[in-house]
């Protein structure tokens, strides 16, 4: 096959649209700034899906559980390796995308005679020595992309346009955590609902360009969190000592939404 340009670029039309299909159903995961660092959230059924990779970089994603722990033990890897041969100032999310998970997904999505990487990632670089904050998105082919204020990934592209869409026609945040948490969590539930719309075969959706309705914003969010729970975690500048990820407890999630949701 590997000779015949049009059958491999068919089989990699086929797999690609194998792996959204896999990728639809996933939870999104926002990243967004806030004024004392970053925040990562999403909302799981109770399998972890936020982790430190090193002091200031942390790591998120969806896809299959076994290709998400040996990506992020890659990246956890290479990042410890790094920091005790040369410097922790050379762990560097732009080299851990870019030259290590980067690399890796895009041989294993290229690579048509071996399992298809189903995998989205989602990762936080908090600033310093001169380096503004980072988030880096990859795709399941590989694709890298960068943004210094905000990103985020869903199932599908789709899935990802609407989140943008909601976020920019934002107003409401005011750069505290408790303001971010709420944007994410409503960013997120329109990422959520759309995916449960595009799994509905039956009343599959057009594409639409109108802003999302508040109220049911929030009745995706009542209805998703009866089943699931709230998982978040910052990269805090104030907290001492090299590490600087913090997952967030329940108790003080709850607070951030009380009288909210």
């Amino acid at each position: 096959m590997l000779d015949e340009p049009y059958r491999w670029i068919e089989a990699i039309n086929d797999r690609r649209d194998y792996v959204e299909d896999q990728l639809r159903p996933g939870s999104p995961v926002v990243g967004l700034n806030y004024n004392e660092g970053m925040l990562l959230l999403t909302v799981g059924g109770g399998q972890r899906k936020i982790f430190e990779v090193h002091n200031r970089t942390a790591l998120s994603a969806i896809g299959h559980p076994a290709y998400i722990e040996q990506l992020r033990m890659l990246a956890t890897d290479t990042a410890s390796v790094q920091g005790f041969q040369n410097s922790v100032d050379d762990v560097t999310l732009h080299r851990l995308a870019n030259f290590v998970l980067g690399p890796a997904i895009k041989q294993a999505f290229e690579a048509i005679f071996g399992g298809a990487p189903i995998i989205k990632m989602l990762l936080a670089e908090l600033g310093t020595l001169g380096r503004e904050n980072q988030f880096i998105s990859i795709s399941y082919d590989g694709t890298v992309v960068t943004n210094r204020h905000a990103q985020l990934i869903g199932g599908t592209d789709a899935i990802e346009n609407a989140m943008n869409q909601s976020l920019a026609a934002s107003d409401s945040n005011d750069g505290s955590l408790n303001s971010t948490v709420r944007l994410a969590l409503e960013t997120w539930a329109v990422g959520r609902d759309l995916s449960l719309q595009e799994n509905d075969e039956t009343d599959r959706p057009e594409t639409d360009e109108s802003p999302a309705d508040p109220a049911q914003i929030h009745e995706v969010l009542k209805t998703e969190l009866n089943e699931g729970q709230i998982e978040a975690a910052v990269l805090d500048t104030t907290r001492r000592g090299n590490s600087k990820f913090r997952l967030l407890q329940p108790e003080e999630i709850e607070n951030l939404t009380a009288g909210w949701l």
